[in-house]
């Protein structure tokens, strides 16, 4: 094809909106009609698992850890950045389709995701946005904390909505585990309290370090809790309700993962010490 003829195919694609409808959920399924538009750009770094450095993918299992919970939040398919092999500090974006947000009132974005520190180490999770395809991208927020299950990113803003607007996922390989995003939703803010996500709640516990008894504090009704070794060999799990204790007495000295799911299907999570 005639590279002029393929630059201009490229363009017009760009330039026309192909996601009109609002509220906008990405599950990345087959089943998705927009799940074939997303892109993936090669930024920096390598990596030797993945052809031509790009890591950003639809999989239906993330690349590397999570234990027996390596599928996707919902459905079968999710978004993964492949850390497998990777240089540190590579950088990949996974950019959506085109939006028509011209008409959308205060538009917010919000996900499930995990990104689960390996170690000491943690992948960052980047959010970005450009008005159009010739535009330069813009970074939001960053997320870069350890979340080892899947959880609600809360509502993220996008600013200054246009008519050819995208986002973009980037993901940045500091050698944490495998980075995955699901159900991605666009919304107005005009829709009703109940159809959007709320933020996360900040997961309480105490002592920490702690001997016999570590005590959990939520204002949320808690449906389970899992505490995790290093390993991410199980430990103990159970159901639980708001300000609860749970006995840590029978673990040995070290360190510890303990994930709280709460009724509404989001989840935190933190590590604590046994002494």
């Amino acid at each position: 094809m005639n590279k002029l003829l393929y630059f201009f195919l490229f363009t017009t694609v760009l330039s026309s909106a192909q996601v009109t409808s609002y509220p906008w959920t990405e599950t990345f399924e087959d089943s998705s009609p927009t799940s074939s538009q997303w892109t993936c750009q090669y930024i920096a770094g390598t990596n030797t698992s993945v052809p031509s450095g790009l890591f950003w993918a639809i999989q239906t299992t993330t690349s590397v850890g999570y234990y027996g919970a390596t599928g996707a939040y919902q459905g079968s398919k999710m978004a993964v950045f492949d850390t497998r092999s990777h240089s540190r500090d590579a950088v990949a974006r996974f950019i959506s389709p085109v939006m028509n947000l011209s008409s959308v009132s205060n538009p917010s974005l919000d996900f499930y995701y995990r990104n689960m520190l390996w170690g000491s180490d943690q992948n960052i999770l980047n959010i970005y946005y450009r008005t159009s395809s010739s535009g330069s991208w813009t970074l939001i927020t960053s997320f870069n904390s350890n979340i080892s299950s899947w959880t609600n990113s809360g509502a993220v803003s996008l600013p200054n909505p246009s008519s050819t607007y995208q986002i973009a996922l980037e993901g940045v390989a500091k050698y944490g585990y495998s980075l995955d995003v699901d159900n991605l939703k666009v919304s107005s803010a005009s829709l009703s309290v109940s159809e959007v996500r709320r933020t996360p709640v900040e997961l309480k516990i105490s002592p920490n370090p702690v001997s016999d008894i570590l005590t959990i504090t939520s204002k949320e009704n808690i449906a389970d809790v899992t505490i995790h070794d290093t390993s991410g060999k199980l430990m103990k799990t159970g159901n639980r309700n708001s300000n609860t204790q749970i006995s840590v007495r029978g673990l040995k000295t070290g360190v510890y993962l303990i994930t709280v799911k709460y009724t509404d299907g989001t989840s935190s999570s933190s590590r604590f010490i046994k002494k």
